[in-house]
């Protein structure tokens, strides 16, 4: 009797505990959906201000308030790396607009840095997706042939080394495609060729030699009206 008694008792503490269990699940369960509900809102939330920060940063760039629109876009850089992380394609494109405001204002270290995040992001985030990536590394490279034939900020041999390396980065691109571009693959060579040339001429053992040759020619002329 009080064996049955006991066994009894035991299933009832067994049901009552198998019922805590789905209660506790249940519980959890909702509290989890609550938070994933809460933190899908919040990201709907916050693409909305960002969205709503780019078309003020454009509108800004308009009446060329570049200034201003530096401050709305570097919000939403801020914005966009919290609540997505720091390597989200969303950034390019407030990038973007952040390098156009740069140029515009001619602050051209400035430039230099966000194409270097630009570059980091690209690398990070299209690390096996070759044609992008290389959309990207195009894009930089832009930025130091441009810098290099406008002469925009005197930093010649810096530029020419980014340009080299970033060539050579895409040829590599280039050369694994399933069908590699002949021209464009011709035109990347030809790029590593002239950036590699600039730079033997900007080196100090070459401008130490031009130094050397215009001193001659200055003797020889200076002897030769004796």
């Amino acid at each position: 009797m009080f064996r049955t008694r006991q066994w009894k008792i035991s299933v009832s503490w067994a049901v009552a505990a198998g019922w805590l269990v789905i209660a506790a699940a249940v519980i959890f369960s909702s509290e989890t959906a609550s938070q994933t509900l809460h933190s899908s809102s919040s990201l709907v939330n916050d693409t909305v201000h960002v969205d709503g920060m780019l078309l003020r940063a454009n509108f800004l760039q308009e009446q060329s308030n570049h200034d201003e629109a530096i401050s709305v876009l570097q919000e939403a850089l801020q914005t966009t790396r919290v609540t997505r992380g720091l390597y989200h394609e969303s950034q390019f494109e407030i990038l973007d607009g952040l390098i156009a405001s740069e140029v515009a204002n001619e602050n051209w270290r400035r430039v230099d840095e966000l194409n270097a995040l630009l570059l980091h992001l690209h690398r990070k985030i299209y690390a096996y997706d070759a044609a992008n990536l290389d959309q990207g590394l195009e894009k930089v490279t832009r930025w130091h042939v441009d810098a290099l034939r406008y002469d925009l900020d005197g930093r010649t041999v810096p530029h020419l080394r980014a340009a080299r390396k970033l060539f050579k980065a895409r040829l590599q691109l280039a050369l694994q495609a399933e069908t590699p571009d002949l021209r464009k693959i011709e035109r990347l060579q030809e790029g590593i060729r002239i950036a590699e040339t600039h730079l033997i001429i900007q080196s100090d053992g070459h401008m130490d030699e031009l130094r050397k040759q215009q001193a001659l020619r200055r003797a020889w002329l200076l002897s030769s009206l004796d």
